[in-house]
């Protein structure tokens, strides 16, 4: 068996940002999206410090705009989010399995993981890796990182919004503060 820890979504922060391209991108304006439920957990081989498996679920409905737009705006970037692009009724939840992590001992606490495994996207399974700063101590797991991935490779379409002048770029940033306890 192993040790378990549970990811705890109230203890951390997870975001996706895009970044803008066509008429609004000289604004600069790139939606950061928080995901509000999320969880999982990371299992640990019995007698050593090896991950054995980790797994992470994100419900797609729970995204929700982070940036100070009005609340017009807020719920058409949104509903198109939503409805259009990531089609949450039929893709209720992104799954990431981590099913090969190495891990690399910095000091103390402090490892520096990188996890392959497969994230699940709208109705795709993809290979994905992830690289993460962890702090690991008996009872809790602190996780931190960043990580890409390219809407088209989930067959979702080009994003547009706010009558067409907000155009999302293809690739997006995916980064987390997570944590983990016993």
């Amino acid at each position: 068996m192993g040790t378990r820890y549970r990811i705890d979504a109230s203890r951390g922060s997870f975001t996706v940002q895009a970044f803008a391209d066509g008429l609004l991108s000289f604004m600069g304006h790139n939606p950061t999206f928080a995901v509000r439920k999320y969880g999982g957990e990371v299992q640990f081989s019995v007698g050593n410090a090896e991950v054995a498996s980790m797994l992470l679920l994100a419900r797609a409905d729970t995204l929700s705009v982070l940036d100070r737009v009005s609340e017009k705006d807020r719920g058409e970037i949104e509903n198109t989010m939503r409805k259009d692009v990531l089609e949450t009724a039929q893709y209720p939840e992104v799954i990431f399995v981590g099913k090969d992590v190495s891990m690399k001992k910095i000091n103390g606490g402090r490892y520096q993981v990188q996890v392959a495994g497969e994230l699940s996207l709208h109705g795709v399974a993809r290979g994905h890796l992830i690289t993460v700063n962890a702090e690991i101590s008996d009872d809790l797991i602190r996780a931190r990182g960043e990580s890409t991935l390219r809407l088209s490779d989930y067959n979702i379409k080009p994003v547009k919004a706010l009558g067409g002048t907000l155009k999302v770029k293809d690739e997006i940033k995916l980064s987390f503060d997570i944590t983990a306890g016993i």
